[in-house]
């Protein structure tokens, strides 16, 4: 009898720990599909669009934390200027039952060419934010910008 009872006591926890400790893919940033044009409406080839992250570092002298913006999956455009920037995910490994789900996806990116201003989206601003309804971070979100560029 204690040997059963033992049994369903190990089942028990290892239900419990799954329940903390398992891998899920989580889809952090949004798939970004647009066009780039000029003034005109010309579509530009070959501009640059890379896709703006930000990096949490923490300061060791003084204790906090610091935050820096980066360029991650940089791509051109095409003959028509147009450019995909997929969906970015990671692997969670660490869950707990009270998580709240992220319901905001950013699109943040620049896009820059030689002989015009360089266009950026401002960091996590409204303007370029959805949210999802299904709350399941960004998975299924698509943002379809279109930009102009300025001739300098």
């Amino acid at each position: 009898m204690k040997k059963l009872g033992d049994i369903i006591i190990i089942c028990v926890l290892i239900f419990l720990l799954g329940m903390f400790i398992r891998p899920e893919k989580v889809i952090y940033e949004p798939k970004i599909t647009g066009q780039v044009v000029d003034q005109n409406g010309n579509p530009i080839q070959n501009a640059t669009v890379a896709r703006v992250e930000e990096n949490e570092t923490k300061n060791k002298e003084y204790g906090h934390y610091e935050y820096e913006q980066f360029k991650s999956q940089i791509v051109k455009t095409d003959l028509n200027g147009n450019f995909e920037l997929s969906a970015r995910s990671k692997i969670d490994w660490i869950h707990t039952p009270i998580d709240l789900p992220i319901v905001y996806c950013y699109a943040n990116f620049e896009v820059s060419k030689k002989g015009y201003e360089t266009y950026k989206t401002k960091y996590n601003a409204e303007e370029n934010c959805k949210f999802n309804e299904n709350l399941n971070a960004c998975k299924g979100i698509v943002f379809k910008p279109k930009i102009k560029l300025k001739k300098l």
